[in-house]
């Protein structure tokens, strides 16, 4: 087979999971996303460790990566109350204190680079816990609408850009995107998150094309940072645990950025 083909059977694979996770209900979505997020940080914490004087300190990073995962997603299931997130905080301090015991000049960097990890990729899958008891109750159709926006957002922007691309979005940092694909990625995130409004009534269908103009300005950024961060460390994938596309950073990087700000959308500026 080709590459191209073992794209496509591992993509459409590993999204018949998250959907199949989804309807299962909330601890399967949770603990499939509990997953992503503690190989994304692995990712993350090894492709910054290249070539750079700012080490992760990983053994406080995955103990608070798990801590704060965890901690999310049961106060989105109302299992635990908001006060309980400073029980995190002896671990950071501890962080930070033995980097001070060892007097190392930069204690500062190597703890700012480990939290770093946590907010851009643990923060941002345990918010898909949030997405889907975004009404109090768990309903699938927000997560799976959500990806359904995301993945046609890419499927747009890629034939897009392969048929009609001329304009180079932003070369120096991913030479293949152009502005045709992008408009074309924005089209088809809005299509979908208009019809997709037909079928889910957990959103109105303002709600639901307003979340896919998120997704489809946002994924895209979210695209650009993480190659740009591959670029900056020297490495083409961040992993390799998906054939044909690389690692969950690879996979879910429009993730990263668009789901915090369609989180902040649904639970603060649409409801005030």
């Amino acid at each position: 087979m080709n590459n191209l083909t073992i794209r496509a059977i591992a993509g459409t694979f590993f999204s018949a999971i998250v959907v199949g996770a989804a309807i299962c209900g909330a601890w399967a979505l949770g603990a499939l996303f509990f997953f992503f997020a503690m190989v994304g940080l692995v990712e993350f914490y090894q492709m910054v460790s290249r070539d750079s004087a700012e080490k992760p300190r990983t053994p406080f990073g995955y103990i608070l990566g798990v801590g704060l995962y965890v901690m999310v997603m049961f106060y989105a299931m109302d299992i635990i109350e908001a006060w309980t997130f400073w029980l995190l905080s002896p671990v950071v301090i501890l962080l930070y204190s033995m980097e001070l015991y060892h007097l190392d000049k930069r204690a500062v960097d190597h703890v700012a680079t480990t939290v770093i990890g946590l907010i851009y990729v643990v923060v941002p899958f345990a918010m898909i816990n949030e997405l889907a008891f975004t009404n109090g109750k768990f309903e699938w159709e927000l997560p799976i609408g959500f990806f359904i926006i995301l993945w046609l957002n890419d499927s747009g922007a890629y034939f897009t850009g392969k048929f009609l691309g001329r304009t180079k979005l932003y070369e120096k940092v991913s030479p293949n995107k152009t502005w045709e694909g992008l408009a074309g990625g924005i089209a088809f995130a809005i299509a979908a998150g208009f019809l997709w409004s037909k079928y889910s009534f957990s959103l109105d269908q303002t709600q639901w094309i307003t979340v896919a103009a998120i997704i489809a300005v946002f994924a895209n950024i979210g695209d650009l940072f993480e190659s740009h961060l591959k670029r900056s460390y020297g490495v083409k994938d961040s992993g390799t645990i998906i054939p044909g596309h690389g690692g969950v950073l690879d996979r879910f990087d429009g993730l990263l950025f668009a789901l915090p700000l369609v989180i902040f959308y649904l639970n603060f500026i649409q409801r005030t």
